[in-house]
């Protein structure tokens, strides 16, 4: 008999374009050393297009009162998930974030 605990949870089941590691590292480096953004704004911008995403694509476009969970970790990613759950808060969703590492070891950007 199948888990119905799994239809609780939003799924997406449409691909996703990706990047390989070297990849958006020189996306990254691009951003700051031609365009002039900082990290700060990269993680910003990164947060804000994620609290989007979620609300559109898992939420059909309300998160208020929706509970969100975002898991945030030292992989480079941390500072736009922390931004991502700020703003799904600011838009109404009831909003947990587990970090899988301890605040010293994620990025220097993060702890400001």
């Amino acid at each position: 008999m199948p888990d119905d605990s799994t239809e609780k949870f939003p799924q997406f089941a449409g691909s996703l374009p990706w990047l390989a590691e070297v990849q958006m590292r020189e996306v990254d480096r691009a951003m700051v050393d031609h365009y002039g953004i900082s990290v700060l704004q990269m993680m910003e911008h990164a947060g804000r297009s994620l609290a989007n995403v979620a609300r559109a694509v898992f939420f059909d476009g309300s998160v208020v009162g929706k509970n969100v969970l975002v898991v945030a970790g030292p992989g480079g990613n941390d500072g736009g998930g922390l931004s991502g759950a700020r703003h799904l808060h600011n838009i109404g969703a009831i909003v947990t974030v587990v970090l899988t590492a301890p605040m010293d070891q994620l990025s220097s950007e993060t702890s400001i």
